[in-house]
């Protein structure tokens, strides 16, 4: 989330008596928290087929396309630039493999 929606969403919640505060504090922490733990699942999963990888030797077919597909999965829906995204290819040697 953008700092200045984090903001804004801040300063909404001091308008709230303090239980309704707490409660929204709360599901904000825990939606932070899920998003979080997605994002880690897809970069351990991205490890395991970077092992895979090289053991066969290479990303080859549906690897390559899955590595691809996480890094569009980090770009939109967990705030990574897409120069980001291509470092991290290139630093896991999917670019590499490239046919």
């Amino acid at each position: 989330m953008p700092v200045l929606q984090q903001l804004l969403a801040w300063c909404r919640l001091w308008r709230w008596p303090p239980r309704a505060r707490a409660v929204a504090t709360h599901a904000q922490a825990t939606a932070d928290q899920a998003n979080l733990l997605a994002e880690l699942d897809l970069l351990q999963l991205a490890q395991a087929l970077q092992q895979q990888a090289q053991w066969q030797g290479g990303y080859e077919g549906e690897v390559f396309d899955l590595m691809l597909s996480i890094a569009d999965r980090l770009e939109q829906h967990h705030g990574w630039n897409p120069e980001q995204c291509d470092a991290w290819l290139e630093r896991l040697g999917v670019w590499d493999w490239e046919e």
